[in-house]
């Protein structure tokens, strides 16, 4: 089967030749290690916008400076209502940048931020998807994504972070719940659109971990955004991934009875708490996506394969299931361990797994 097909197979309900072994790869990775894994059957995995999103009446100001040393942007969004802002931490690792402040700092910001939500203006992206999938070929999968994180999740990463997330909530929950009620309609606005693409399957960045979402809150929130997601998504014959790269085990079983048709990024032990035969226990219906464990990927060969060797006896029969390098790898690590993964993943990795 070519690299395509396996990934095919699995999200279609049949059973591919074997376990799927696929990379959502930089591009910097490129050379002939990478290519020699593709050739040997490793599927390449990129997304693609569904949805174009504009704010037409939103001016986004950005400005660089240095605080204590540290590079900063602040980016002022200017509506007719007032103004509000966000400050990004730069320079991560990876060159990555995370939220310094985040917009909603005061009850009075809550109106300038529903007018920024309500100005989205939504329209399909298709004609990109299938030029990215036709680029892609036989070589691997496109996603339809990123599509945005669930209604509370928007909340607590984008919107509030997590002190003005637990206090808000708190101190002013109509404020909390009215800007939450906002989020899932004009989510659901943009799945009605992605539901019309041609992408099998709709991915939202969630970026989950129960250590900060909690299960009452999961429970209240999560799943029955991901219940309307689905229901849009399947009336056309799509399914519903979510990006769960966080800490699962608290809400194992609540996952296990959500909407969600594939759990992609999931990491399992060494990672996190949760192994993989618990979440497979848990979640019988759904297509598990695992991240290969980051902390793995700088071992000795020796124990790449065994870990290898080891995902692939919790995983059952191998059935909906696929192991995937959804983070990014530690620098000096990934042309060893790709390989080792792959050597195992080939060889031993025929399905049924016994």
């Amino acid at each position: 089967m070519t690299p395509r097909e396996r990934v095919m197979a699995v999200l279609t309900g049949n059973r591919p030749d074997r376990v799927p072994f696929t990379w959502k790869m930089p591009h910097e990775r490129r050379g002939q290690i990478e290519r020699e894994l593709r050739s040997d059957g490793m599927a390449l995995i990129w997304r693609c916008e569904v949805v174009n999103v504009e704010r037409p009446n939103v001016e986004t100001i950005r400005h660089e400076y240095r605080e204590h040393g540290q590079p900063r942007v602040r980016e002022t969004f200017r509506t007719p209502v007032g103004e509000i802002s966000q400050v990004w931490a730069v320079g991560g690792g990876y060159g990555s940048q995370t939220l310094h402040e985040h917009p909603i700092r005061s009850p009075d910001d809550y109106a300038i931020a529903q007018f920024i939500i309500r100005d989205e203006v939504y329209t399909s992206n298709d004609d990109a998807y299938r030029r990215a999938d036709q680029v892609m070929g036989d070589d691997g999968f496109v996603f339809g994504g990123w599509m945005p994180p669930s209604p509370i999740m928007v909340m607590l990463w984008e919107w509030l972070g997590p002190m003005q997330f637990a206090m808000h909530d708190v101190d002013h929950p109509e404020l909390f719940e009215s800007l939450y009620d906002l989020l899932l309609r004009r989510q659901l606005e943009q799945y009605r659109i992605a539901a019309q693409s041609s992408a099998l399957v709709i991915h939202a960045a969630e970026n989950l971990t129960a250590d900060m979402i909690g299960h009452e809150r999961f429970e209240k929130y999560c799943m029955p955004a991901y219940a309307a997601f689905a229901d849009v998504l399947h009336t056309h014959g799509k399914l519903l991934a979510a990006h769960l790269d966080g800490e699962l085990k608290p809400i194992v079983d609540f996952v296990g009875r959500s909407a969600l048709d594939i759990v992609e990024a999931f990491s399992p032990a060494p990672d996190t708490k949760l192994e993989l035969s618990d979440a497979r226990r848990a979640w019988p219906d759904k297509i598990i996506w695992i991240n290969f464990p980051s902390t793995v990927h700088p071992m000795p060969v020796h124990r790449i394969e065994d870990h290898t060797r080891r995902l692939l006896r919790q995983a059952g029969c191998g059935d909906r299931f696929l192991i995937g390098v959804t983070e990014d790898i530690p620098e000096g690590a990934w042309d060893i361990s790709m390989p080792a993964i792959h050597r195992i993943v080939k060889d031993e990795g025929a399905l049924p797994l016994s």
